[in-house]
C-alpha cells in the first residue's frame, strides 16, 4: 500500500478547512526579504511531528530531508508570507520570514500552528479508518518495551524473594481499673512478611507472564510471521498460551514448558486476577449442602490445595519453584529464539513490513544476523541523533 484509501478527499478537504491559507512558495520568491523569526513547538503543540508533515504534503507541498540534524523541513506560504516547519534534533521549529512588525509575528505564529493542530483531525481519520488493514499486515513497527517489563518483573521477584524485614510487634494493655491481671496482644513479623512475600509472588508472575506475552509477539517477527496467515492485531488480542503456540510450537519441549507455567498461572494467578475466583471455584464457592447441613466447599477435600485455603498461601519453596521455572523458561527461549531474543535484549523496536522481512531473510539466509543488527542499531542511533 503505497497510499491510504480516501487520501484525495482528505486533500481536497484540508485545501478548502484547515490549511486554506497555507500554499507552496513561489520558485521565484526572494525569501531573503525580511526578518526569520523561529518558534520552538512543544510536544503538546506538536505529538506526532510526520503527521504535520504529513498534513501539509496532503495539499501538494513538498517535503525534504533528512539534513543535517533535521529528519525533514517543509517550505510553505502562509497568506503570503514565507515559513519553514521542521523536525530538528531538538524538537520542531516554525520559521518565519516577514517583513511585519515584531508585535504581530507571534500572533501569525500561534495562528499557524492553530491550524496545523487543526489539520489533525482529517489526517487522524484517514489514517484510524485504515489502521486495521494496516497493522493486520503487519506495516506496523511494534514498541520493545522488554526492558520497562522487565524491570517490573524482577522488582516484585525480589521482593518476594527478599521481603522487608518485619519485627515482631508487642502491645501491652493497661490494665483496667478494678480488674485483675493484665494482657497484650501479638503481630508476627514473621507471618507478615510471608503474606508480604506472597503479594509480591503474585505480582511477579502477572509482570512476568506480561513481559512473556511482549517477547512473544516481538518474537514472531524474526520466526515465521506470515502476513497471509497472522493478522497481527489478533496476534496482539491473543491469550498468552496461543501467542506461546503460535511462536514456539505444540511439540516437546514447547508443550511441556506450556504446561508448567499454565499450572503456575492457574494455581497462583488466576484466582487473583478473576475477582478471586480460581478455576473451578475450588476454594471460593461453598454449596449450602443438604444432609451435610454445612456449606461446603466445591473442591470438597481437595481445597487443601488452594491458596486461597491456607492461612499462609505460599511458602518460601513454592516461591522458589516459581522463580526456578521462569529462569529455565529464560534460558530455553535464548536458544529457542536466538535472533528475536537478540533483537529484544538491543532494546530496538521491532517491524513487521515487508521490507524489513526481505532484509531479515537475507540476513538469516546468508549467516549474517549479527552484522544485520549491528548495522540496525548504527541506522537507529545515527536517527536519534539525526546524523544524516
Amino acid at each position: 500500500m503505497n497510499s491510504l484509501p480516501g487520501e484525495a478527499e482528505a486533500s481536497e478537504r484540508l485545501k478548502q478547512t484547515a490549511l486554506r491559507d497555507f500554499g507552496p512558495v513561489p520558485e521565484d520568491e526572494d525569501n531573503q526579504r525580511g526578518t526569520t523569526y523561529k518558534l520552538h513547538l512543544s510536544r503538546d503543540d506538536v505529538p506526532v511531528p510526520s503527521l504535520f508533515k504529513y498534513a501539509l504534503t496532503l495539499t501538494g507541498l513538498t517535503a525534504r530531508g533528512p539534513g543535517e540534524k533535521a529528519a525533514w523541513w517543509v517550505d510553505f506560504t502562509y497568506r503570503g508570507e514565507w515559513c519553514e516547519l521542521a523536525h530538528q534534533k531538538l524538537g520542531v521549529r516554525l520559521y518565519l520570514r516577514t517583513e511585519k512588525p515584531e508585535e504581530e509575528v507571534h500572533n501569525i505564529q500561534v495562528q499557524i500552528v492553530k491550524k496545523l493542530r487543526s489539520s489533525m483531525r482529517i489526517v487522524e481519520k484517514l489514517i484510524v479508518d485504515a489502521a486495521p488493514e494496516l497493522l493486520g499486515k503487519g506495516n506496523a513497527t511494534v514498541v520493545n518495551q522488554h526492558q520497562s517489563l522487565r524491570r517490573a518483573y524482577e522488582y516484585f521477584r525480589e521482593r518476594a524473594v527478599t521481603p522487608v524485614l518485619i519485627e515482631d510487634e508487642y502491645i501491652h494493655d493497661e490494665p483496667i481499673e478494678g480488674a485483675t491481671g493484665s494482657w497484650c496482644t501479638f503481630k508476627s513479623g514473621k507471618a507478615q512478611m510471608q503474606m508480604n512475600a506472597f503479594h509480591d509472588m503474585i505480582a511477579a508472575i502477572s509482570a512476568y507472564i506480561s513481559l512473556l506475552e511482549h517477547d512473544l509477539v516481538l518474537a514472531l517477527a524474526f520466526h515465521g510471521f506470515d502476513p497471509d496467515r497472522d493478522d497481527l492485531t489478533d496476534v496482539i488480542g491473543s491469550r498468552w498460551g496461543d501467542k506461546f503456540d503460535r511462536v514456539l510450537g505444540k511439540d516437546h519441549d514447547a508443550a511441556r514448558y506450556r504446561q508448567r507455567l499454565t499450572d503456575v498461572v492457574e494455581r497462583w494467578r488466576n484466582p487473583y486476577s478473576h475477582g478471586g475466583f480460581e478455576k473451578g471455584h475450588r476454594a471460593t464457592i461453598y454449596l449450602h449442602t443438604p444432609g451435610v447441613n454445612a456449606a461446603v466447599p466445591v473442591g470438597l477435600t481437595s481445597v487443601r490445595r488452594s491458596p486461597l485455603f491456607s492461612f499462609m498461601p505460599a511458602s518460601e519453596t513454592d516461591i522458589t519453584q516459581v522463580f526456578e521455572l521462569f529462569d529455565e523458561v529464560d534460558t530455553w527461549l535464548e536458544s529457542e529464539l536466538p535472533e528475536g531474543m537478540k533483537w529484544i535484549n538491543s532494546e530496538l523496536d521491532v517491524r513487521f513490513d515487508e521490507s524489513f522481512r526481505v532484509l531479515l531473510a537475507q540476513a538469516l539466509q546468508q549467516d549474517n544476523f549479527a552484522s544485520f543488527l549491528e548495522f540496525c542499531e548504527y541506522q537507529q542511533e545515527m536517527m536519534d541523533n539525526m546524523d544524516f
